[in-house]
């Protein structure tokens, strides 16, 4: 075990991956598989070492190629035509009205190039590796935390052509709130996995996301956490279940990494659940951190940790009201820049309004200069008018 993590870290020390471990995820691979891989077919032009199977994975499920799996699994061709044309037309709705203007947004308005390859922290995130890329695009390291359970993959083989078929449109269906709203709506989610099993987790829509946001897989791996915070390879589901991808941007080779965690980041959680990860949180070098629709759970002493954590490991925090609030925003040690205008959290939150309604805040961005945001996120998503992102800046 010491010695496979040992190699996984220099491979990543050195931006070169010759010969990754290919994790089966319980599937056949076609009988050229092995030959083509050891041919180095998988290279990419950067000498890259493009891990070919979970690379696949990822685009016939995010409705792009499934040349890969012809010999596995007879997919409809009419099917496969339909699912592709709906992707193709949904994801170009959404590029165009809010990922693409995000993308100009922050390489001309965002954070300082100084910090902007840090390590993107995302709690309360659900699986939305999408917006955090378009977002943060250089960072090196993604790390995501969120309930919602890790997954498999189908065996494609096993359960046929006509149920392969309605995992991709499920997979698809499960994305229906970020296509529409920019975030994941927890209820839906439960239902999805949970209550129907639609899908089996999130592993489905991390791929997906990978594959839309033009990258290739390096590496996939099932990870935890040690009783130490540290992060170790698994092949069984533990306490903290995990997934790690190495992934590179089609045709590059700078090797980035995701990382994704099902817990629970209450105190609670934290203390009976799920200790390790606070030691993890704890020893995590310093970040950027974005907050969107996190349900103003840091707004309540049972979420004053990961509160804690964020404000000692963060450089910068971009975050929607959902997130800290303003009065345990320290004015001496930060800066605060306002972005479109407070607007008093949804109807859905009415009956802890007493509670998440923030005058202080409301009263800052009235009297401090504004900036416009040419894109919607999170609770107010319906026009961007109605949004109160701040980036708030460590100044000591």
């Amino acid at each position: 075990m010491y010695i496979k993590i040992l190699i996984v870290l220099l491979f990543h020390t050195t931006f070169v991956f010759q010969g990754c471990k290919m994790h089966e995820l319980n599937q056949e691979k076609p009988a050229d598989f092995v030959d083509a891989y050891k041919k180095s077919e998988n290279k990419d032009i950067n000498n890259v070492v493009i891990d070919t199977f979970h690379t696949s994975i990822a685009d016939f499920i995010s409705g792009k190629e499934k040349k890969y799996f012809d010999t596995i699994i007879s997919i409809n061709p009419e099917f496969w035509k339909s699912l592709h044309q709906e992707i193709e037309r949904d994801y170009s709705k959404i590029f165009k009205s809010r990922l693409e203007k995000m993308s100009i947004w922050s390489d001309k308005y965002f954070i300082s190039s100084d910090i902007d390859t840090c390590t993107l922290f995302y709690p309360f995130s659900g699986p939305d590796f999408l917006h955090a890329n378009f977002l943060y695009p250089h960072a090196n390291e993604y790390i995501l935390l969120a309930l919602e359970k890790v997954g498999e993959i189908p065996e494609w083989k096993s359960i046929g052509a006509n149920a392969s078929q309605h995992y991709l449109e499920n997979t698809n269906e499960f994305l229906r709130d970020i296509y529409l709203r920019s975030y994941f709506i927890t209820k839906h989610m439960r239902k999805d996995i949970e209550e129907e099993s639609k899908v089996s987790g999130v592993l489905s829509s991390l791929y997906w996301f990978l594959a839309r946001t033009d990258h290739q897989i390096v590496n996939m791996e099932r990870v935890t956490l040690d009783s130490h915070g540290m992060i170790i390879s698994t092949d069984k589901e533990s306490n903290l279940d995990g997934v790690r991808f190495y992934f590179v941007k089609k045709g590059g080779n700078h090797v980035k990494k995701l990382t994704y965690f099902s817990c629970d980041i209450s105190n609670r959680g934290f203390r009976d659940k799920n200790p390790e990860l606070l030691i993890f949180l704890n020893n995590m070098k310093e970040c950027n951190t974005f907050i969107k629709s996190a349900s103003y759970l840091m707004h309540y002493k049972s979420f004053t940790d990961i509160r804690d954590i964020i404000l000692s490991k963060s450089l910068t925090i971009f975050q929607d009201d959902t997130g800290i609030p303003l009065k345990h925003v320290n004015s001496e040690k930060w800066t605060l820049e306002c972005f479109g205008n407070y607007i008093k959290p949804v109807a859905d939150f009415e009956k802890s309004m007493d509670l998440i309604y923030q005058k202080d805040l409301e009263d800052f961005y009235k009297n401090n200069k504004k900036q416009e945001l040419p894109f919607s996120l999170g609770y107010h998503w319906k026009s961007p008018l109605h949004q109160n992102q701040m980036l708030i800046s460590r100044t000591q």
